[in-house]
């Protein structure tokens, strides 16, 4: 087991413990405010399970969209960005450029918020 598998079964244990043990406890505001750090543990629980997986698929992606088998996902992200300012890469490729962006919005969706990823495919 690694150390993001342990980490993610140690999140998802106190989650659990939260919604089930201390939220049926709390009245109004605080069970709000449980709730949020409930969802907040949901979404780090997801990133530590999806998240290095999300980002060498966009990474792979991205070299495989600029043809360029080097480059950092930062480096990346970055020229995508400011080819997308300058609409360099609008006009050359705009069917590649709409399923790229499609994949990293859902894969980034996938963690942050499934049920609304879930609902737009």
């Amino acid at each position: 087991m690694s150390w993001l598998d342990a980490t993610a079964d140690l999140l998802a244990v106190a989650r659990t413990t939260l919604r089930d043990q201390v939220m049926p406890a709390l009245c109004g505001g605080g069970r709000y405010e449980a709730a949020m750090v409930a969802n907040a543990m949901a979404i780090a629980i997801r990133e530590l399970e999806l998240g290095p997986g999300a980002r060498a698929e966009e990474q792979a992606l991205l070299a495989g969209f600029y043809q360029t088998p080097t480059g950092t996902l930062p480096e990346l992200r970055r020229r995508l960005c400011q080819d997308l300012r300058a609409g360099a890469v609008l006009g050359n490729h705009p069917d590649e450029l709409r399923i790229l962006l499609r994949k990293v919005v859902h894969a980034r969706l996938a963690i942050s918020n499934p049920d609304y990823a879930g609902s737009t495919r």
